[in-house]
């Protein structure tokens, strides 16, 4: 095997645009060298990442025997309804949000109901999976500093010549999930590393962890004084598990994950979560089917009982090209 990669090989390995890889690289997910002028990749690097990131999630954390299925923090399922005849499967590969859950909930259970597989493997494993023609849905909440802007720059950047459609799912808090009662005082970033706080991560290449990173670099806090911070979890109900069963102190992620287990919530940041969906999927009546249920009285309040979700914007399509 060759020492280094140029990135049209590796785009090639990845079966992704050169485009896309620029924007993993950027993001800091596949580390490069320079050799001359010429920007390389180390083929080993470049293997690690592919089993890292786009690699299936692994099971999820065993939930209590009284969570509903949408309350498991499962990091990949699927399902096939017996009612009636179902649309040709939809599968979506991306970001993890309760919400998102709760929406194929509410597809398996309509009067038409959906064949669907849900894969969490994070926001830019789900572009790649559109792009490569391994999923028709995906959900994202990645934020452009230069463009002030969220999801829509990595759309356009990502896939390039692919028609596609950009609609709202919800807008989110997210922030510290920490026991009942916050008893170790978690307020702010340098916190993480106080003695004897447990803290549970979420998978390289998760949007959410990639955010969150860049404020504990900016508050000078090496990462080898965070305890815990190589034990992972896939999903935002998983780290909220983990804390619920007293396996970890604190872990980041949205309010209503904390909620639902009555744990406390310490808010962040609010961020707006997207799906996209490849072109072909809007010629289809499963799409609105979706567009229906996105936009429904009855979705919306299930959503805002959960905490921690502003439903203004939900069902608007913010991009259709």
């Amino acid at each position: 095997m060759k020492e280094t990669l140029t990135l049209t090989e590796a785009a090639e390995i990845l079966k992704i645009s050169k485009q896309t890889l620029y924007l993993l690289i950027k993001r800091g997910d596949i580390p490069t060298n320079r050799v001359g002028r010429q920007t390389r990749i180390d083929p080993d690097l470049l293997e690690r990442y592919i089993n890292d990131t786009l690699s299936p999630s692994p099971a999820p954390s065993p939930a209590p025997s009284s969570a509903s299925a949408s309350e498991s923090a499962s990091a990949s399922k699927a399902s096939k309804s017996t009612k009636g005849a179902p649309f040709p499967r939809l599968r979506f590969v991306g970001s993890h949000d309760p919400a998102l859950e709760l929406l194929f909930d509410f597809l398996r259970h309509s009067t038409k109901p959906v064949e669907t597989s849900l894969s969490f493997r994070g926001s830019i494993s789900g572009l790649i999976a559109l792009y490569q023609g391994e999923a028709e849905i995906t959900g994202i909440h990645l934020w452009d500093e230069k463009e002030n802007e969220y999801n829509l720059p990595f759309v356009r950047h990502s896939l390039i010549n692919e028609s596609v459609c950009v609609v709202n799912l919800v807008q989110r808090e997210q922030g510290f999930i920490v026991s009942p009662g916050n008893p170790h005082k978690i307020q702010d970033w340098p916190d993480l590393a106080k003695k004897g706080v447990r803290f549970i991560n979420r998978q390289k290449g998760s949007a959410t962890r990639q955010r969150y990173e860049t404020q504990i670099k900016a508050a000078q806090i090496p990462t080898k004084r965070i305890n815990g911070y190589d034990k992972e979890e896939y999903t935002h109900t998983g780290v909220a598990y983990q804390i619920a069963k007293g396996l970890a102190d604190v872990g980041i992620g949205v309010k209503s994950a904390a909620l639902r287990l009555g744990l406390d919530f310490i808010p962040l940041y609010s961020e707006r979560y997207d799906l996209v969906f490849l072109g072909r999927i809007t010629k289809n009546p499963v799409w609105r089917q979706f567009l229906d249920i996105l936009t429904s009285q009855g979705f919306t309040n299930a959503v805002r009982q959960q905490g921690g979700y502003d439903t203004a914007m939900t069902g608007q399509i913010l991009l259709d090209a």
